[in-house]
């Protein structure tokens, strides 16, 4: 299973049932490969995502970036990988492996 820059759109709530779905319909050994929104680790790309967010995202994405999505998928049974950073921090790549 795939998903790319879409869970910033889920609610809380939305979110953990869909990881409990993505965990359920994958066969064991089966991997989930999200790339969403993270909380920037290069302060000079703060501003700039600020502003994104701003313009083009609700309040969703603001409580994704606060969101341990490691850890979220680790509580649902996932062995999860370290998250790989792009664009100073503000993009996460994570694989979790059923």
């Amino acid at each position: 299973v795939h998903t790319t820059v879409a869970l910033h759109e889920m609610q809380p709530l939305q979110l953990q049932d869909i990881l409990k779905e993505v965990y359920r319909v994958l066969k064991p050994g089966g991997v989930f490969a999200l790339v969403d929104f993270h909380k920037p680790t290069n302060p000079l790309f703060i501003p700039a995502l600020a502003v994104f967010f701003w313009l083009f995202e609700t309040e969703t994405a603001w409580q994704l970036i606060k969101t341990n999505l490691p850890e979220l998928l680790t509580e649902t049974g996932f062995a999860v990988s370290k998250p790989i950073l792009h664009a100073g921090g503000s993009l996460q790549v994570i694989q979790a492996r059923k």
